[in-house]
């Protein structure tokens, strides 16, 4: 039998805790490593939507890999929320944003542009944790999966996880799985 969704997320917020700040900055580095690798692998549009990790959920810290992607020339937006209708909303990242953090603990752009969806190459999505067809499970609001579902176009879609897939977790109709998830270790492609 799959387990809950909530149990789920309940074991890999715990997983998270466990790590201590020197792992975290370890395993962070390897991620980047591995990533900035694929990136260059790639011949990918340089458009890319972003997350911005919430420190004290110990999310993997994706603005190393924001300076990278701006020492490239790429083209950087992330998303907040609306106020109003809960939707998440693109904004751009201008080269050297800083940032502030939110009373929900997301970073957030002092200075930033809203703007229409652009048809970005790829997108970084956050996650607790993912099984090995590319489901995931996130804090459980469904923000990314309405986004994608919103979209007309199909970017790549990649996790970036401190962890190993499990082998299958309970999804529903409208989750959007991972194309690609990084690892400190490797890369699963689904």
């Amino acid at each position: 039998m799959i387990p809950a969704k909530e149990y789920i997320r309940e074991k890999y917020k715990k997983k998270r805790a466990l790590l201590s700040d020197q792992d975290k900055m370890d395993l962070d580095q390897k991620i980047k490593a591995r990533a900035i690798d694929w990136l260059k692998s790639g011949d990918f549009p340089k458009k890319v939507h972003l997350f911005l990790p919430i420190e004290k959920q110990k999310e993997v810290d994706t603005f190393p890999l924001l300076e990278w992607f701006w020492e490239n020339g790429w083209d950087v937006y992330s998303s907040k929320i609306s106020s109003e209708s809960l939707d998440m909303e693109t904004i751009f990242l201008e080269p050297n944003t800083s940032f502030t953090t939110s009373t929900w603990g997301i970073p957030f752009p002092n200075d930033y542009q809203e703007v229409e969806v652009q048809e970005f190459s790829l997108i970084f999505l956050p996650l607790l944790a993912y099984d090995r067809s590319g489901y995931r499970i996130g804090f459980g609001k469904g923000y990314y999966d309405k986004f994608l579902a919103d979209i007309d176009f199909d970017p790549v879609k990649v996790g970036l996880s401190y962890f190993t897939p499990e082998q299958s977790l309970p999804y529903e109709s409208h989750d959007i799985p991972l194309d690609f998830c990084i690892t400190p270790e490797k890369i699963f492609t689904f």
